[in-house]
């Protein structure tokens, strides 16, 4: 049936001259893979260039309950945008959030909040003129509420260290060795603790950043298998370092 819904593009892999498979996070419909054809053709109704990370979209869809591949009748942009084109920390950080989203979230089902969430933080991210530096931190802190994986803060004023595997603040380093320390541990209290604008204003030097990133994303692959392995990493790391 044909429908419309707003979409937000995730990541493309081409497999013909001219056409992509695109994973689009759908207000309607949470994930769904698009087939597009012709992508190339000035005369069609897509082009590549609204296909870029986090685009997000008007589309109208043909769409089938438990079909893997769905196809697109119309997409135009719903918003412009301004500095993430231009910019080549937010494009880096546009293109990093999306692989990181598209490996993990999975469902094919409505999910209003994660959306909204997710629209509202690509629109700071074009539209604010402060530091952006903590961006992606802070997404993924926000993120995990959503995810179900949001650490807890217990009020026990000596849970000094993080347990990546339960997902809580303890007293004293657990056993098993995935844990934050001390210092790790406080940031991440004080990102849960922070809105967005807050969270850009944490200090951190460069290689403070990378290396609490590199924990922050090896505690979501231990509760989401997709994430073990994001390629925008490295090249990511070096432009934020």
């Amino acid at each position: 049936m044909l429908v419309s819904t707003k979409g937000i593009v995730l990541h493309t892999l081409k497999y013909t001259d001219s056409g992509i498979i695109a994973h689009i996070y759908t207000q309607q419909y949470g994930m769904l893979s698009f087939m597009i054809k012709g992508i190339n053709n000035k005369k069609g109704s897509t082009r590549k260039v609204y296909f870029q990370p986090l685009q997000i979209l008007d589309l109208e869809i043909y769409y089938k309950e438990n079909r893997n591949l769905h196809s697109i009748k119309e997409a135009t942009p719903a918003y412009t945008f301004s500095q993430i084109p231009v910019s080549v920390s937010r494009s880096s950080i546009a293109f990093f959030v999306g692989e990181v989203l598209y490996k993990a979230i999975h469902e094919s089902e409505s999910n209003r909040q994660l959306y909204e969430f997710i629209t509202d933080s690509v629109l700071y991210l074009d539209n604010s003129h402060n530091t952006i530096t903590n961006f992606h931190i802070g997404f993924l802190v926000g993120l995990s509420k959503y995810l179900g994986i949001s650490p807890r803060r217990e009020k026990d004023q000596n849970s000094h260290y993080f347990d990546m595997q339960e997902g809580v603040f303890t007293t004293n380093p657990p056993l098993h060795g995935y844990y934050f320390d001390k210092y790790f541990s406080h940031l991440l209290d004080t990102f849960l603790r922070s809105d967005m604008n807050e969270c850009n204003m944490i200090p951190l030097s460069g290689k403070q950043r990378a290396s609490f990133l590199d924990n922050l994303l090896t505690y979501f692959s231990l509760h989401l298998p997709g994430l073990k392995s994001v390629k925008s990493l490295k090249v990511f790391s070096e432009i934020f370092e």
